[in-house]
């Protein structure tokens, strides 16, 4: 018996080992450079920019170290948003036993986990918790994620197609999804890692006569769960619907007697309350911070890809060739996927009795209409919250990729099937002629494309040439053979060898991961400014220094950041002042002439600003040089306290109002209030008198991950001043009575004292209804463990039907 052979028998007894052993070795195979070479998916070179805005980007690295080649895809947000937001989590959990709830370091200030994005009920991110956010960890993580992909991937092939070679093949060819080219190193990797679990397991909890149901129920929330929470919202919000959506209707269509439908309805019914029970915590929390926030998404914006770009589904390189703009393109999967896809059209009468093969077709053509447009742009546009992601067609693609990928599996399925040679030879003459259509077409209705043709017939012959082989073997009965099934991998490797990760290569078309280093590497600059602990302060980087949230990181207080949703008044604050560059419908908040932004940065608490150490300085500028290290550090000598009180307040309604004070008065710090919060207090309106006021900065501050403290001294009635950013969310209490949060200087917050004396202030965040969504969570976490004990149980035992 042939090695072959001896595998067949073997996997044949064990068909879910197999499919794991297939999966590690693919992930082994197809991210080798990080198992064993010491290559990071968030090396800090996959961000270009990091701490510094020139290279290298962190300090200790090679200065030879290469640039890497992101091929237009978003590698950034890894760096910028996930790693910083990892190291505060870690922090919060690890150091001070609180819930991630609140992100001080971004935009003086901003909701953490109510944005949705943060990863934080994600089972797989608990290994970057307990990492404390180190590159080894991050690593490990995507590594999980994309192993747990290809077991997933591979029980879904064996569920639709029964087929357990067919399923070992896609477990491994599932490591090198097309889509792993577009999101290399991005958190939707981990949102794409539950997408074939949600489906395998929709399709055996909706499965009447399955014995397993109520298993495979369990596994579907957790599969929902963990997408829902993977870090990419709207993707993981379209994957979890359109997949559930495929399953509901196979089993509609399996099980069409009244009856039985509301049988499935029912087990559907019951899994998605249970599992909107469980996510209450996530969407409560984010539906009520979005209500108060600025967000890019805020105007309704439909993208959809030209008809041209069609044939990037199968490789996403005919859409770079007519846009390297990431916003414009779209995933794809490969041309093995191609060849698999019209081999199932070709055979699609040995399919027709099969229901799922004709879901997935529809599957296919409907969510490529919301792609290409063949459906209307004006019906995606009326649906909420998805009119608003300005990225649908990209959504959109993940969920047609795993699609495409499926219709390949009943096409290369079909040549398992015994018959003539002469026709299967008819189907691959009508194959090499499709796919000399595809691109000889592309080409010709894109003269102006620099096609790299070597490539395009390279994958196109070795895509035929597998599934030829195959039938060749099968024809005459070597099947078994381990020579010609060595030769089948190979071919098949070749049109996905692109979407796999290299320790060398030509980066114009290959992944070459940057090496792995410390994130948190120590700076003397850094360093030196951390030193001074002499009250809170907040750091803000020049010239694009410190990008993004990366400052968090370090545990440094910004005023930039690229969290999704920052406060509405703060925003409006920093969009309106001289000095400051912040785009009306972008994220990229920069100080760009410091002199004229002074008085905000006073305001800000921003005692010290971070450039490159070779800029020079003006001699008359209200700055002072304290270190030219790895950065040049300059020191505002007019900053004003975190908190203080006032015993006056000044009325100001409007924001234009404001900013003309402020620059008047920018010196001396002062408390502004709009006549709404006014007469909020009676007492308020005793103290708006246009004298000098009486100012007494805050003492003993503590900064605890969701929470500000100090002491204060009043020496009358007053207001207390805390310029961190002003959310809805907040309580406060002075000397442990509760007080009413006011909306101070426009985009902060504070709280009137009736009376003079030493007061211990607490401000604390909470989301809204978080005690309503905690109780929904474990309602529905009692009602899953109680589900096998219920009557609710009867639900999914398997039935006659």
């Amino acid at each position: 018996m042939g090695a072959v052979a001896r595998f067949a028998a073997w996997s044949a007894a064990r068909p879910f080992l197999s499919i794991v052993l297939i999966s590690l070795l693919a992930v082994i195979i197809n991210c080798y450079p990080v198992i064993f070479c010491g290559r990071s998916f968030v090396s800090p070179t996959s961000a270009w920019v990091a701490m510094y805005s020139w290279w290298p980007p962190m300090p200790g690295m090679d200065p030879a170290t290469p640039h890497f080649n992101f091929h237009g895809s978003d590698t950034g947000a890894m760096m910028w948003q996930d790693v910083p937001w990892g190291f505060v989590q870690s922090r919060s959990l690890l150091e001070h036993g609180e819930f991630p709830f609140w992100n001080r370091y971004s935009h003086a200030g901003t909701p953490l986990f109510a944005q949705a994005v943060s990863m934080f009920g994600d089972p797989l991110h608990f290994i970057v918790l307990l990492g404390r956010s180190a590159a080894w960890a991050w690593d490990l993580k995507f590594l999980t994620a994309k192993f747990l992909f290809c077991v997933g991937f591979g029980l879904l092939v064996l569920r639709v197609s029964g087929n357990r070679p067919l399923a070992l093949i896609y477990a491994a060819l599932a490591a090198y999804c097309g889509a792993y080219f577009f999101i290399p190193n991005h958190a939707m990797s981990f949102v794409l890692a539950y997408a074939p679990w949600i489906l395998v397991s929709a399709i055996e909890m909706l499965d009447l006569k399955s014995r397993r149901a109520l298993r495979w129920g369990l596994i579907w929330l957790v599969a929902n769960f963990g997408c829902f929470n993977g870090g990419h919202l709207e993707p993981a919000v379209v994957l979890i619907a359109g997949l559930n959506l495929a399953a509901l209707t196979h089993a509609l269509i399996l099980y069409r007697g009244g009856k039985s439908a509301l049988e499935v309805l029912g087990r559907l019914g019951l899994g998605t309350l249970l599992f909107l029970g469980l996510s209450a915590p996530e969407w409560l929390s984010f539906l009520t911070a979005l209500q108060s926030s600025y967000s890019v998404h805020m105007e309704t914006k439909v993208v959809q890809l030209p008809i041209k770009m069609l044939p990037g589904a199968f490789d996403e390189l005919f859409n770079r060739l007519l846009s390297s703009d990431n916003s414009t393109i779209a995933t794809g999967t490969s041309m093995l996927v191609l060849v698999g896809c019209i081999f199932s059209a070709l055979r699609w009468r040995q399919l027709k009795t099969e229901p799922f093969f004709w879901v997935n077709t529809g599957a296919i053509l409907l969510w490529g209409g919301v792609i290409f447009g063949w459906v209307p742009a004006f019906l995606i546009a009326c649906v909420p919250f998805l009119n608003r992601v300005g990225h649908t067609h990209q959504d959109f693609s993940y969920l047609l990729v795993i699609h495409l990928t499926l219709q390949s599996a009943y096409g290369f399925r079909c040549l398992t099937y015994i018959g003539k040679m002469q026709k299967t030879m008819r189907d691959f003459a009508w194959v090499i002629g499709i796919l000399a259509t595809v691109i000889g077409g592309f080409y010709l209705i894109n003269p102006n494309a620099n096609m790299p043709w070597i490539y395009f017939l390279t994958v196109a012959i070795t895509a035929v040439l597998a599934p030829l082989l195959f039938s060749v073997l099968k024809n005459r009965n070597l099947q078994q053979n381990s020579i010609g099934w060595l030769a089948i991998i190979i071919l098949g490797f070749i049109p996905n060898y692109r979407f796999g990760f290299y320790n060398s290569g030509d980066s114009r078309c290959l992944i070459l991961p940057g090496p792995r280093s410390a994130l948190d590497a120590p700076s003397q600059a850094v360093g030196k400014i951390k030193a001074d602990q002499s009250e809170p302060f907040r750091v803000t980087g020049l010239q694009k220094c410190f990008v993004g949230g990366y400052p968090a990181v370090y545990e440094i207080e910004e005023i930039r950041g690229c969290a999704p949703l920052i406060d509405s008044k703060y925003s409006e604050l920093m969009r309106n002042f001289p000095g400051v560059s912040f785009p009306e419908k972008g994220w990229e908040l920069n100080v760009v002439d410091p002199i004229r932004a002074q008085p905000l940065l006073n305001l800000l608490n921003v005692k010290y600003l971070l450039a490159h150490p070779s800029v020079q300085i003006q001699q008359e500028i209200d700055f002072r040089i304290i270190d030219r290290s790895d950065f040049l550090v300059l020191e505002n000598p007019r900053v004003w306290p975190r908190a203080f009180f006032s015993d006056k307040v000044v009325s100001i309604s409007t924001n234009k109002g404001f900013i003309q004070h402020l620059r008047a008065n920018s010196k001396q710090p002062f408390v502004a209030l709009t006549k709404t919060e006014i007469a909020k207090q009676p007492g308020l309106k005793q103290l708006n008198i246009s004298t000098t006021p009486t100012i007494t900065p805050a003492t003993n501050y503590r900064l605890l991950p969701n929470s500000t403290l100090f002491d204060i001294h009043a020496s009358s009635a007053g207001v207390v001043c805390l310029t961190e950013a002003e959310a809805d969310d907040f309580s406060a209490t002075a000397n442990n009575e509760l007080k009413e949060v006011l909306t101070v200087n426009r985009a902060f917050k504070g709280i009137y004292l009736d009376k003079p004396g030493d007061y211990h202030i607490a401000f604390t965040y909470r989301p809204a209804h978080w005690r309503l969504a905690c109780m929904l969570f474990w309602i529905s976490a009692t009602g899953v463990v109680l589900l096998g004990f219920s009557p609710a149980r009867r639900l999914f035992l398997p039935t006659s039907a």
